[in-house]
């Protein structure tokens, strides 16, 4: 097949091998974690082509940037919640911008040690619907297949786990 003759979607293919092959030599992604980074990354161009009723000029440049923002994204979100829920005693938690006052720092520990007492303390379904949902990144229907309960149960279950920490926050 030459140029003149090429499928428009041979570029996309290409750009997506390019894109699957650097998200995998960076070594923090598996092969199932690419092609879910590049199914949000459809998502968004679709949902970014719908609200502005106009089509990108340059969905395949568009599509390897939003996939490269997502993964940067997941990255970040992998690594505050393992620091936030981590095993580690809580002093050697590094979780706080390295810029803020020692005063900011101690409000921060602070917020995040009533926010895991919170959480403690909840009924166990309520607690680990909320985390699968918050920090693993799970939808409803996911989270209640898996706890085998209702997806109304499971909203219920985070309503619940956001209004005990929103009365924890407010009661300062």
């Amino acid at each position: 097949m030459n140029e003149r003759t090429k499928h428009p979607c041979d570029g996309l293919k290409d750009q997506l091998a390019l894109l699957r092959r650097r998200l995998l030599q960076r070594g923090r992604s598996s092969r199932k974690d690419i092609d879910d980074l590049i199914q949000e990354g459809f998502v968004r161009l679709c949902r970014y082509q719908q609200q502005q009723k106009a089509p990108v000029r340059d969905p395949v440049a568009f599509l390897v940037d939003v996939v490269e923002k997502v993964h940067i994204d997941r990255l970040r979100h992998a690594a505050l919640t393992q620091r936030i829920f981590s095993d580690q005693p809580f002093e050697e938690v590094d979780c706080v911008d390295a810029g803020s006052s020692p005063e900011q720092d101690a409000e921060a520990h602070e917020l995040i040690e009533r926010i895991e007492r919170t959480l403690a303390a909840a009924n166990p379904r309520t607690r680990e619907a909320f985390l699968l949902h918050r920090f693993g990144g799970m939808s409803y229907a996911e989270i209640a297949e898996r706890l085998g309960i209702s997806t109304q149960a499971v909203t219920n279950h985070i309503a619940k786990a956001l209004l005990l920490i929103d009365n924890e926050l407010l009661r300062e």
